[in-house]
Order: C-alpha cells, then structure tokens, then sequence
C-alpha cells in the first residue's frame, strides 16, 4: 500500500448477452419484477420470458428479442390490458427498441419503489438464503424509499442526476448505445439530468460538435458547488465551450449532524449520481457505524472520502481512519477532501485480502468498525473473507445492487456476523438500480 497518491478509475460495468435470431411474437400475463427491470412471464410452452417495458399483471403482446437455452427476452410491443401503475414514459427514447438506463420510465414512482421494494426482498431470499430473509423479516422487513425531494407526484423524479454518460454518434451527435446493442442512438434530451445539463444545449446546439469525434466517450458533469462540465477525450469544457482543465468540482453536501460540507471531486472521479445521493448515504453510513471519539475504523473502497471525512469528523483525533482505494486519483481526492485530520489517511491498492491485512496491521489490530462501498460487482467472498478473519466488531456494508448485496451479506453472515439493521433508497429513479445500506455485528 501507499499513501496519498494521485492516477485511474472507477466504473459499474454491466454484461449483456445479445442473440437477435428469434423475432416470435407472444402473449403475455407479466407477473413479479425480476432483478435487471424487467417482469418474468411464461409463454404457451412454459418458457421463462424476461419481458422489459411492462409492469406485473399486464397483458402484453411482446416481441423476442434474444433467446439463451430454455429462456427468452421480450420488449412490450402493445398493452393489452395495462396496469393501474402505467403512465406515459418521461423518457420516450429508452422505451422498446430504445437506449439502456431508463427501464422504468414507464411507471408511477411509488409503483417504482414497489417494483425495487419486490426485487431486493426477492433477491436477500433467493441469494443472501433464507436464514437473511428470515432476519430481515424479524427487523421489520424493507422498503425501498424515496430520496428527499423525491416524494411528490408522478413527475418529481425528473432532473435528479448530476452525471451522465454519452456516447457520439457517425454525424457527430451525442447519444447512448440501443440497449444490448452497439448502435448509438443520438438523443433528443436527456430529462433525468438535472437542469443545468439540459440548459447546455448539447442535443440541439451543433456547435459542441467541434469538441468531440464519433465514437468519442463523453461525460457531463453538473456539481451542486459550480457551473457544469462537458469531460471529452481531448479535455474539459465549462457551458461557454472554453477549456477548463481538470481541477476539482465542488460537490456540497448536508452533514448527517446539520451541517453542510463541501468535497472537490475531479470531473472524471467517481460521485454519487443522485443530486442528494451523497447526503443520503453519508448519513446512513454514519448511523449504522455509531463512530464515537477514539474509534479506529477500516473503510474499504473508499474513493473521494465522502464516508472517509464523515467518519474522521465522529473519531476525533483520539480516533483513527484508515480507508483503502484501488483508484489513485480517487486517493488523491481523498487526501484533499481529508486536509486538516490527520488521524484520517487514505491508502491506495489492491481491495483484496491482502489489502485488508494490510490496512488491519497499519491500524495494529482488528478495527472497531468496517466500512465498505464496493463496485456494482460487489465484494465478493475473497474480501468478505478477510473481513471476517480481522473478526471486527461492526460491517456496515453499501451496496448498488441488490444481487451482488445480498450476496456479500450472506458470506458474512456465514462468517458470524447478524444483521443490525438494512435501509435502502431509490436514487437512481426510472432504472431498476437501487442503493441499500446494512449494519451487521459479530455475533
């Protein structure tokens, strides 16, 4: 490991198998929503059906679109008879045949918590076994719930990301990939974008076209600090299309003790996309660590320090805060983001095993408390592992997807470790991602 340096990144992939040979058209009841935001149905021969743009209870006519062994995947290609819960989508060019990334654009909000609600309590089941889901049942059960802001009517969860991803097209449009294809598809207007990123003109002004090439990868950023950003290969823009460079962003937080903060992120690092994601999670992370003055904690996956400095802040001097990061300019956010705690230090390597021993023996023993926020991919059972070697006392553990989640916490509590408590948050509405926070102790 090494301290506090500065270079590389961070990124949720998602793997998709596309087979286009069989374009059958079927009937469908849809029933339960499965994980990846889609409903499961059955055609005429018992066939599992992945059928995407529909809600559960409908009637459908739908199309195949790819087919793997025994199962098949469909696009909605009319409502027969629709669900209560089904509105016109705030985001037409992610329907059937569309772009990826706005699966559920279709459906009522509260019927998209719902939707989420069903799949995690599904997946902690069928993944995490029926020992966790048995756990989460005595603690109450869980519900997906709304970000603050999020909790008025079927339009309010339009303009809430402060990032998107975009992809320029032959004419030199910027666009997103169809869904499980490689063509872009260049788009109108980006409506879950905060309004700041709309206001830039990118779909209609061709004049941005002078900064990119087609196949370029092009990122938007609009930090809460500051004036939004255009990242291309050849540089950053600021709204006028002048070059910027690539100084930090200014993302300002509320505290979870009602205070506010200000983090700088550089424009390519990672940050929660959700316009109030970073004080949600900040805030649940520090209720279920319940750090107190003299506290060591060991954070793992820590990128830009959000959890680092809420942490360091509850320790204290007296405390120590050790936090490993693979992304060296992550680490070099980190160091920036923790100026002025120096019980606070930011490591870069490997979150392996190996890492883990290390941060545990640079600490001198087990940790008072593990934080851990891994990539969509999750922890997986070599770091689980290790977490349950160090035999610390507390895990609290983020997770963005409730497979890979639930997954992770059944390693640990394998390992002997209960769980505390689980919250969960939709902050990334109209898509089927989903975030959850869970506290476990050593039992």
């Amino acid at each position: 490991m090494r301290r506090r340096p500065p270079r590389a990144s961070r990124h949720h992939r998602n793997g998709a198998h596309t087979d286009p040979a069989d374009r059958e058209a079927l009937e469908l009841t849809l029933g339960e929503p499965a994980h990846g935001g889609a409903c499961v149905a059955r055609d005429a021969d018992g066939r599992v059906v992945f059928v995407r743009h529909g809600l559960p209870g409908e009637r459908v006519r739908a199309r195949v679109t790819s087919t793997r062994n025994t199962l098949a995947w469909a696009d909605v290609e009319e409502v027969l008879e629709p669900s209560p819960d089904r509105v016109p989508s705030v985001w037409p060019q992610a329907g059937p045949g569309g772009v990826g990334g706005g699966e559920l654009a279709h459906v009522r909000p509260a019927a998209q918590r719902r939707w989420k609600s069903d799949v995690l309590r599904g997946q902690l089941r069928r993944v995490g076994g029926e020992e966790l889901a048995a756990r989460v049942a005595e603690l109450g059960g869980v519900e997906v719930r709304p970000a603050p802001g999020d909790e008025g009517g079927d339009d309010a969860l339009l303009g809430r990301r402060t990032r998107i991803e975009l992809v320029i097209d032959e004419g030199g449009r910027p666009g997103m990939h169809r869904y499980r294809g490689r063509e872009v598809i260049a788009l109108d207007s980006m409506p879950l974008a905060v309004p700041a990123v709309g206001a830039l003109g990118l779909f209609e002004d061709p004049a941005w076209r002078d900064l990119w090439r087609a196949g370029d990868r092009v990122r938007v950023v609009a930090p809460t600090g500051g004036e939004p950003v255009v990242v291309t290969p050849r540089g950053v823009f600021d709204s006028s299309r002048r070059p910027v460079g690539a100084d930090p962003l200014a993302w300002d937080v509320a505290l979870p003790d009602g205070g506010r903060s200000t983090y700088g992120v550089r424009p390519s690092g990672f940050w929660q996309t959700h316009v109030r994601g970073a004080e949600v999670l900040a805030g649940a992370v520090a209720r279920g660590a319940a750090v107190g003055e003299g506290t060591r904690v060991a954070e793992l996956y820590s990128g830009a320090g959000l959890f680092t400095r809420v942490l360091a802040d509850a320790t204290g001097p007296g405390g120590r805060v050790l936090s490993l990061e693979g992304d060296e300019e992550a680490v070099a956010d980190a160091s920036r983001n923790l100026s002025g705690r120096p019980w606070a230090e930011p490591f870069v390597g490997s979150v392996d095993a190996e890492g883990v021993g290390d941060l545990t023996a640079e600490l001198g023993g087990s940790a008072d408390v593990v934080v851990l926020d891994p990539p969509r991919a999750g922890a997986g059972r070599e770091v689980t592992r290790a977490l349950v070697e160090t035999g610390t006392a507390r895990i609290v553990l983020v997770a963005c997807d409730p497979a890979a989640g639930a997954r992770d916490l059944r390693a640990l509590h394998e390992g002997g470790y209960a769980l505390e408590s689980l919250e969960a948050w939709d902050l990334f509405p109209h898509t089927h991602h989903l975030e959850f926070v869970a506290v476990l102790t050593r039992s």
